[in-house]
């Protein structure tokens, strides 16, 4: 009998595609039909291990959408190869999740979104802290006004960089070639960046400064940036990104009643200060802030949940394409922008 199952395919067996196929594993509305990866020993090692019938290598790759009807394919292939597996999977009107960047240039963005709005395809950009518990919180706190009028937000990520905070799969370092990454860490890390600012607060008005520099790697991309940027014409907004040193991750709330910093790396706290109110102090959702402890990292099932859920059901909810676009457009704004363009005072 055929299965009432949404059939999936995956695209690219390093740590992200790991990740994914156990999230579409573990959901009881998918059936992984195909994967394919760069080399035939990695995609055979994914087959076996996660009882997958169809794998492919190679360029081979658009093999996987012509010899099996999918409904779904997750592109978890180095950046510059995210483009033309997106513009496939949109010719055969296959649903698509994307990994971060979605690509990494504008002339790939307006390609993408042209022949996104000639298809009826569900499109999901790949951010899934937006689904931590306190990042949703931390939003409720800004639109319940609970630090009044927010001036500033800081948001600072950082780790050791690839190849030494994980362990890679490929014996390719190509995140340190700008032509395939796209770019250094503000590709990396700075688009998870822009995109919870984003959610937080909608979308960015327009940058004011960029700074990019290579400290502790000899590669041509940058291993450390910093960019200022107009949220609105009232919040100010920083982006410090870096390979050099962490883990570390932290999110700076500044308003005319009070400051907050969520902090995720190296461990889950949340410090505040509220100026005059200190009753504050005892509000429900501060002190839900502050109790909550981690029982799952696994964010991006939740997210694949909620992809899979669109897909059943026809809806297109965020992220979505314009999300992932978003973000690859700060980034590239950043790295074009000159000196000469500094707007601070």
């Amino acid at each position: 009998m055929p299965s009432d199952k949404l059939k999936i395919g995956v695209l690219g067996t390093g740590g992200f595609g790991q990740v994914h196929l156990s999230c579409y594993q573990n959901n009881e509305n998918c059936e992984i039909v195909a994967v394919a990866s760069r080399t035939e020993k990695h995609s055979k090692m994914a087959a076996r291990k996660f009882s997958i019938p169809y794998y492919y290598h190679g360029d081979d790759w658009r093999k996987l959408f012509s010899e099996n009807d999918l409904d779904i394919v997750s592109i978890c292939t180095p950046n510059y190869l995210h483009a033309p597996m997106i513009l496939e999977a949109i010719e055969n009107e296959i649903n698509i999740l994307c990994e971060k960047p979605i690509c990494i240039s504008k002339e790939e963005l307006n390609e993408i979104e042209s022949h996104l709005n000639k298809k009826k395809v569900i499109f999901f950009s790949s951010f899934q802290k937006r689904y931590i518990p306190p990042i949703i919180m931390f939003k409720d706190v800004i639109e319940k006004g609970l630090l009044g009028d927010i001036r500033y937000i800081r948001y600072r990520f950082s780790h050791l960089g690839p190849y030494k905070s994980w362990r890679p799969i490929s014996e390719e370092k190509w995140f340190y070639d700008v032509d395939k990454a796209g770019g250094g860490v503000l590709i990396d890390l700075g688009v998870y960046c822009i995109d919870l600012i984003r959610f937080l607060f909608g979308d960015y008005k327009n940058l004011i400064f960029s700074m990019k520099e290579s400290q502790c790697y000899k590669i041509e991309g940058e291993d450390s940036a910093f960019v200022i940027f107009k949220v609105d014409d009232n919040i100010t907004g920083e982006i410090d990104v870096s390979w050099c040193f962490g883990p570390l991750e932290y999110i700076t709330l500044m308003g005319n009643k009070g400051w907050m910093i969520l902090e995720f790396v190296p461990k889950y706290q949340v410090f505040y200060h509220f100026y005059w109110k200190k009753k504050l102090a005892k509000n429900k959702l501060i002190q839900k802030m502050v109790k909550w402890t981690p029982t799952s990292r696994n964010y991006q099932q939740q997210l694949i949940n909620h992809f899979v859920n669109c897909v059943i059901n026809g809806t297109q909810e965020h992220p979505d394409f314009i999300d992932g676009k978003r973000a690859v457009e700060f980034v590239l704004d950043a790295y074009s922008f000159k000196e000469s363009q500094n707007n601070i005072k």
